[in-house]
């Protein structure tokens, strides 16, 4: 007869000799790569991921650094000791020149990766080939699956020219078919 569920038996832990703890131990204790090239520049191993966060002006933990009151909070006055304490902790950082190349390389423009699905695409050069410029047509085509109505047609093949290169791809092959 067995044993009732939930009922465990004392059993030996088992040695996995397949598992090499040392190696395993050294792989937890590894720092990992920093792929951010400002902040390796500026890192140092021999502090504490805190300090070195704090000396380049980043925060390592937003929730501390950008503190939402809560509604208790905000209803009692601040007292002088808080602000006192607050104006203290607040000192230039060294490193500041990480932030400050973190902050222009993400106000650089980024470009547009906005790529249509192929299945979009081919269906907006079909519709052009075939109508070319009457949404109306298009509109009442076989090909119409999804039932689209000229207006949304129209958006469609508008945001495929919006795309220069979808679109300047789709008019070097008509360039070459009309020689």
């Amino acid at each position: 007869m067995g044993k009732a569920r939930g009922v465990s038996r004392r059993r030996r832990k088992k040695y996995n000799y397949n598992v090499n703890k040392k190696r395993l131990h050294k792989k937890l204790l590894k720092l990992p790569d920093i792929e951010c090239s400002q902040i390796r520049r500026a890192w140092d191993n021999k502090k504490s991921i805190l300090n070195n966060m704090q000396e380049m002006g980043l925060s390592a933990d937003p929730n501390k650094t950008l503190k939402v009151p809560s509604a208790k909070e905000l209803l009692e006055p601040m007292e002088l000791d808080n602000v006192k304490k607050q104006k203290k902790r607040t000192t230039k950082p060294p490193k500041l020149f990480v932030a400050k190349e973190l902050e222009n390389e993400a106000k650089m423009p980024q470009p547009n990766k906005f790529r249509l699905p192929n299945e979009i695409v081919k269906y907006c050069i079909y519709m052009l080939e075939k109508y070319g410029e009457d949404y109306k047509a298009m509109a009442r085509d076989p090909k119409n699956y999804q039932q689209d109505t000229p207006a949304q047609i129209r958006r469609k093949i508008q945001k495929f020219q919006s795309i220069p290169e979808q679109w300047n791809k789709y008019l070097r092959k008509n360039e070459g078919s009309e020689i």
